[in-house]
């Protein structure tokens, strides 16, 4: 295989990847604001799962199988239990993504529009 034909190495790979996800996830921050996390009722619910577990460190208030510190897993809302105790909030974060897209879709549209 030619040089100009080599796919990136692994490295290069989990460096690109790591830029977008910075970069989504600083878009996020500036201009969803919550888009990444659970509705409080989500939250207490996941939470009050973790409490009732065998896995549940009440000191660290951890996870004993994954090490996850609870209050911030609970939030996220892509996350999900390693025990299938509760999942991922894939619906509400469709939604939200969606909504990201049509409006980074709308910048790179306006940008164009201005050029």
């Amino acid at each position: 295989m030619s040089e100009e034909n080599q796919r990136p190495s692994i490295g290069t790979k989990a460096i690109n990847l790591a830029k977008f996800t910075w970069q989504l996830m600083n878009y996020i921050r500036e201009n969803e604001g919550e888009s990444l996390v659970v509705t409080d009722e989500v939250y207490k619910e996941r939470v009050s799962i973790c409490k009732g577990c065998e896995k549940y460190d009440e000191i660290e208030n951890e996870c004993l199988e994954c090490g996850c510190y609870i209050p911030a897993k609970a939030k996220v809302v892509l996350d999900s239990c390693p025990l299938n105790k509760w999942t991922a909030d894939e619906e509400t974060w469709n939604e939200r993504f969606a909504g990201i897209k049509e409006r980074l879709q709308e910048k790179v549209d306006k940008e164009k529009e201005s050029q």
